[in-house]
């Protein structure tokens, strides 16, 4: 049984039929030292929609098995959701003769089967892997803006307030949604104590 209370630095999304090559892919990830999870083995958990949804947001980045007819619906979305987050994205083709890109895999640089290893070396280096320190201060910058991550997510101030204070702590131009996907894995963690909510209205009056 797959523990979901791990994190996740590389999501495959694949078919139902291309399953069984997605697990020896995750087998090869995890091999090289990346934790990996595939489509089809967060199904069976409970809540698999909130799991896969999960799994995404936090993974580093997203390797896509094509074959021939090209990704599913539900791979168009997972893609689609990569691409929104700014997650880098791999594919890996099972027919390498396959070049008709639909327009959810354009700008995505298609590796053999063969080269399987090679992407999962492009995945580690695009990694950004953040320091002891870098995190220890993103948590702390967390805890004093105060929202949760969820919240964060959904307000590009906020955000964009952690991106800059964080840039301004560490000289490090870290894009948002790569500290939202550190922010997930570090809750997941049990590393993360929401600080008290700011009162916004106040900060607007000044001190009258």
């Amino acid at each position: 049984m797959i523990d979901t209370s791990k994190t996740c630095d590389v999501f495959i999304s694949h078919s139902v039929d291309d399953a069984r090559l997605a697990g020896e892919i995750a087998v090869a990830c995890r091999a090289s030292g990346l934790d990996a999870i595939t489509h089809a083995e967060l199904l069976p958990v409970a809540n698999a929609s909130d799991a896969l949804w999960e799994a995404l947001a936090e993974s580093r980045a997203l390797l896509a098995v094509l074959s021939r007819s090209g990704p599913t619906p539900s791979m168009a979305i997972e893609l689609g959701a990569a691409r929104a987050w700014n997650k880098p994205i791999f594919g890996v083709v099972t027919d390498p003769t396959y070049t008709d890109l639909p327009p959810s895999l354009s700008g995505v640089r298609l590796y053999p089967l063969a080269r399987v290893e090679d992407v999962i070396t492009l995945i580690k280096v695009s990694g950004k892997e953040l320091t002891e320190d870098d995190r220890s201060l993103l948590t702390k910058l967390y805890t004093d803006i105060g929202a949760s991550v969820d919240q964060l997510a959904l307000d590009p101030l906020q955000l964009e307030e952690l991106v800059e204070r964080f840039r301004a702590g560490t000289g490090k131009a870290i894009p948002g949604e790569r500290l939202l996907s550190e922010l997930l894995r570090l809750r997941k963690q049990g590393k993360l104590t929401k600080g008290r909510p700011r009162d916004r209205s106040r900060q607007h009056r000044g001190t009258a």
